[in-house]
């Protein structure tokens, strides 16, 4: 007998689940009978006899409007969901899905299933998350147009506060998701839609919603007299209920929270103009989906999608196949950071995704900026993303600048020319002082071995951390044993134990310093006796040119921490701009929170290595030790457990 109640009690709630739609616009319209004295058909029938051409012409010109703006829709969720299938195809589905499951009701599975059918090669679980992404979206952007709309048009006296509330809500919640870009429950990892494209959503979402008001505003009677912006209000909230109720059409629901809303207006007229609107709005575009999706074929784009020519020649390549032979030392620091090779045709990026920018760090690699500033959009277009240039030359800024772009400096990169370094000189009389003190103290510096005393180096960094509070990231590197492997190493040395060490990127003609860590009781001038020899070893291997890495140069660089200035001015060194150029002003501030937020909470990276499939055209990876790399990172975690201990 036990064995039996089980499956009767899932076929109650199967039938449950299933008709409680249909029992919800039931209860609606009976509610709705109660507290409105309908109408007789011949009453109705002659209200709608009276409406003009025009106003039914109007009303199609709204609703097409109106499902434009949900097709588009769709394209930022096909973009965040990176389907691939963003275009026209993808548009069309989406107006079709949302034509038939609003007249059919049960969003979640008509909607996933006319998005199946219509888009070719989108598979059952990508259509039933896309319609679950578009259905929650929505639900989140029309809450922020039912705050806003009863602000700016308070019908009754607790629109105020209760749209504020909604306002205040919808803006928290844009801050969690930028702080917090992935929301873990349980298992499941959900990623937040950009802030680009929430905003994208939401202006779309109140295309759609004022398109369909005005569609239902040229449909009423001369006998009412509703403003605009009154029906408008009423109708994104009677909206959100139709749509919670997931009744058939929002039959019910919609029209019971109309006239509760609007509780003085001709019940006659206004039951007649909703008839009018369920047969332009709801019916008209169901028959033109269901004939869609009965002939998807006939009315299916019959070219292939066209690739845009801004990304023809576009493929990705693995951080480990950076080119030796590049201007910039310092873009190897996306061997750390997650970052990838990007090519738009003979050009190459340094590129950097993350969950709101695609940040290309420093001047191409190949090629000009002139010649990826295009690319680099409708890249970061595809991902609901802002483009980003991150510490690019003057020269690269002025091209930018001139393509249209907001421009900002941000930082002044030292660099020195090692063939003529020389310590003589007023300009270097700190300098002089410094090593003095080092060489008293019996500080000597020597090139770190092929193998590098991890141990030593990762006590060192730990106590450097407790210092300092922690190392910043994604455009500066990390104490990492397979990072500092490909990097020039120098040791400071007291006797027999390191007291700092400093490292540096190295290209052709290029060193840059990454990591500087000196230990909190180390003599004054360890750090410039490190920068001495490592200027001397650039020297005897005829390097053109060794970079110091860049520090703050703006406007509020003077409040900000100045010593790191003064250490890198005591070897007198050129100072060049450094400039940070994005599409707007908008965007600019966008990127800037994005960066101070990725440099200040990096988390646990580890170097993006390479994977099968991966194109590896640009450059050989370097070869790796697995087994040194696995002793690596067995000694950085035995010091971590020792230090949380």
């Amino acid at each position: 007998m036990q064995s039996l109640k089980f499956p009767l009690a899932g076929r109650t709630l199967y039938y449950l689940r299933f008709s409680a739609p249909f029992a919800m616009a039931a209860l609606c319209l009976w509610a709705l009978s109660v507290r409105v004295e309908l109408p007789s058909f011949s009453d109705i029938g002659a209200l709608l006899g009276a409406l003009h051409l025009w106003q039914w012409l109007a009303a199609c010109g709204a609703t097409a409007i109106s499902f434009w703006a949900l097709g588009r829709y769709d394209s930022v969720a096909h973009r965040h969901l990176q389907t691939g299938l963003d275009g026209t195809d993808a548009r069309t589905s989406g107006m079709a899905a949302i034509a038939f499951s609003q007249l059919v009701g049960f969003g979640l599975f008509t909607g996933a299933y006319a998005r199946w059918r219509l888009v070719p090669g989108l598979t059952a679980m990508q259509a039933a998350q896309l319609t679950g992404l578009v259905g929650l979206t929505f639900m989140g952007a029309l809450a922020v147009i039912c705050g806003a709309a009863m602000l700016l048009f308070p019908v009754f006296a607790w629109f105020t506060p209760v749209g504020a509330l909604l306002v205040l809500a919808a803006f928290a919640i844009c801050i969690l998701s930028f702080a917090v870009p992935e929301l873990t429950l349980g298992k499941i990892c959900l990623r937040w839609p950009s802030i680009t494209a929430m905003a994208a959503l939401s202006v779309w979402a109140l295309v759609d919603v004022m398109a369909a008001a005005t569609a239902l505003w040229f449909l009423l009677p001369g006998t009412l007299d509703i403003s605009w912006g009154s029906l408008f209000a009423v109708y994104a909230i009677a909206l959100g209920a139709a749509i919670l109720s997931s009744a058939p059409g929002g039959t019910g629901p919609l029209e019971l929270m109309i006239f509760s809303l609007l509780p003085m207006q001709d019940s006659t007229g206004l039951l007649a103009a909703l008839l009018a609107f369920r047969l332009v709005y709801y019916a008209l575009p169901a028959a033109l989906a269901c004939a869609l999706m009965a002939w998807p074929d006939r009315f299916r784009t019959i070219r292939a999608p066209l690739t845009d020519p801004d990304l023809l020649g576009a493929r990705q390549a693995c951080a480990a196949s950076l080119p030796q032979q590049r201007q910039r030392a310092e873009s190897a620091v996306i061997r750390q950071n997650g970052g990838h090779l990007q090519a738009f045709g003979f050009n190459q990026l340094a590129l950097l995704d993350s969950p709101q920018i695609s940040v290309a760090l420093f001047d191409p690699i190949l090629g000009t900026v002139k010649e990826t500033l295009a690319p680099l959009q409708k890249y970061a277009q595809q991902r609901n993303v802002t483009p980003c240039f991150y510490k690019c030359s003057a020269r690269s800024a002025l091209a930018a600048r001139q393509a249209g772009w907001a421009v900002m400096r941000i930082a002044a990169e030292a660099v020195i020319t090692p063939q003529s370094f020389s310590e003589a000189g007023s300009s270097h009389r700190q300098l002089r002082r410094k090593l003095r003190h080092a060489e008293k103290a019996g500080i000597t510096v020597r090139p770190a071995p092929l193998s590098l005393p991890i141990s030593q180096m990762g006590e060192l960094d730990l106590a450097w951390q407790d210092r300092h509070g922690g190392a910043r990231g994604t455009t500066m590197g990390r104490f990492e044993p397979n990072y500092l492997a490909g990097q020039r190493v120098f040791l400071a040395w007291q006797e027999e134990r390191i007291i700092g060490f400093v490292s540096f990127h190295i290209a052709e003609t290029e060193w840059c310093l990454d990591l500087i860590r000196i230990c909190p009781d180390a003599h004054d001038g360890t750090g410039h006796a490190l920068l001495r020899t490592a200027i001397a070893t650039a020297k005897e291997e005829a390097i053109p040119r060794l970079s110091l890495a860049a520090v703050p140069d703006h406007r509020h660089a003077a409040r900000m921490d100045q010593g790191l200035r003064r250490f890198k001015a005591c070897f007198a060194p050129h100072w060049e701009p450094l400039y940070m150029a994005c599409p707007s002003w908008s965007a600019m501030a966008l990127a800037g929170f994005e960066l101070f937020r990725l440099i200040h909470h990096p988390g646990q990276v580890r170097p993006a290595l390479l994977s099968d499939g991966q194109n590896t055209d640009l450059a050989s990876p370097p070869p790796r030790n697995e087994e040194a790399e696995d002793q690596a990172w067995t000694a950085v975690a035995s010091m971590q457990r020792v230090r949380a201990s």
